[in-house]
């Protein structure tokens, strides 16, 4: 499996991430190869990257088109199977998002089976902007920016819709994930070429901890079908008291999780598991709707039994479920999903 493994170069813990996961693939017998296109464009740190992005756009093309091929050549010297090639499909550069074309080298040399782009919580981001790592000039000049919640958010966007737009022009899949994410969640993407996606959907206002811990169960042990991306590994930030901050963090939010989340997935599994209050979760409603209109499998487990609403438009008929072990029951024997390794 070729994945390219998109993400801003600046905020994100991508690098530990990356290595956790190619740790948990070598445990299970998995050899995956990594290349960084940024490390090989810049020598590892030896060609000043600011100075690289102080050129002409066409002159940084061709560097990276040369480092594109070297790529696809060590991939093939190597006889690798299992490749990770991290590179930005963005470079926020002096208030310009720098587009990286780099669509056709990238088929052409590389040619990836799946397109993984990293993201992560909007504040946590910022907060590492602000302590940038030591003697860098890049992380420097970036620190001195300042950059606004909104810059952030919006440079995130970017970098999402330029590799939906690679993945679709290549014919390949398009995954969504935080670095929050467990590590199996890539290493299952990449041991099981065509692995289920599920998106785990309940309410995130009232999570009680005896109801959290029974969610917590049930992703568990979906997690052992598949991939199940989880919208708790983005902690959204609440401590902001600008206007234009809130209002950026909670309509990006609901575009994530609609349209990253719910419309790059499988199947949506919602998960109420309350017998009175509080009443279903707006939220879980409109990503069932949305899961709905982007013709994904949708599956409830909701105590309070059936529903004209539940079940005749948001849930398929047969997929809705009183407890957890009538759904895996149903999962197992009638879908014919198993635990992988």
């Amino acid at each position: 499996m070729r994945v390219l493994v998109t993400g801003m170069i600046a905020g994100l813990d991508d690098r530990e991430y990356l290595e956790k996961v190619v740790k948990l693939c070598a445990s299970k017998g998995l050899k995956v190869g990594v290349f960084n296109l940024l490390d090989m464009v810049t020598n590892d740190g030896r060609k000043p990257l600011e100075k690289m992005l102080g050129t002409t756009d066409y002159i940084f093309e061709l560097t990276r088109e040369r480092e594109w091929i070297r790529i696809g050549y060590e991939i093939e010297k190597g006889h690798s199977e299992n490749v990770i090639v991290r590179a930005p499909a963005t470079i926020e550069w002096n208030r310009i998002n720098r587009k990286c074309k780099d669509a056709k080298y990238i088929q052409q040399y590389v040619r990836p089976d799946l397109i993984v782009t990293l993201i992560d919580a909007e504040w946590l981001i910022q907060e590492r902007l602000e302590n940038p790592p030591k003697n860098d000039p890049f992380f420097k000049t970036i620190k001195e920016k300042n950059h606004t919640i909104y810059e952030i958010l919006s440079w995130m966007n970017e970098e999402v819709s330029l590799s939906e737009d690679w993945a679709k022009m290549m014919g390949i899949r398009h995954i969504v994930l935080a670095t929050k994410q467990t590590p199996e969640s890539l290493y299952m993407l990449i041991r099981y070429p065509n692995v289920h996606t599920f998106y785990a959907s309940y309410s995130m206002t009232h999570a009680e901890p005896a109801v959290r811990k029974q969610v917590d169960t049930v992703i568990k042990r979906l997690a052992t079908y598949g991939v199940v991306v989880d919208p708790q590994t983005i902690e959204i930030g609440t401590h902001f008291e600008n206007f234009r901050d809130k209002e950026a963090i909670y309509s990006f939010t609901v575009h994530r999780d609609l349209h990253w989340f719910v419309g790059k997935t499988d199947s949506t599994v919602a998960v109420h598991p309350y017998l009175e209050r509080p009443p279903l979760s707006t939220g879980m409603m409109d990503e069932l709707g949305h899961a709905r209109d982007y013709h994904k499998n949708r599956y409830m487990i909701f105590p309070k039994g059936l529903s004209p609403f539940t079940s005749d438009s948001y849930i398929e008929k047969g997929r809705l479920f009183e407890d957890d072990k009538t759904f895996f029951d149903h999962m197992e024997k009638v879908e014919g999903f198993k635990a992988l390794e």
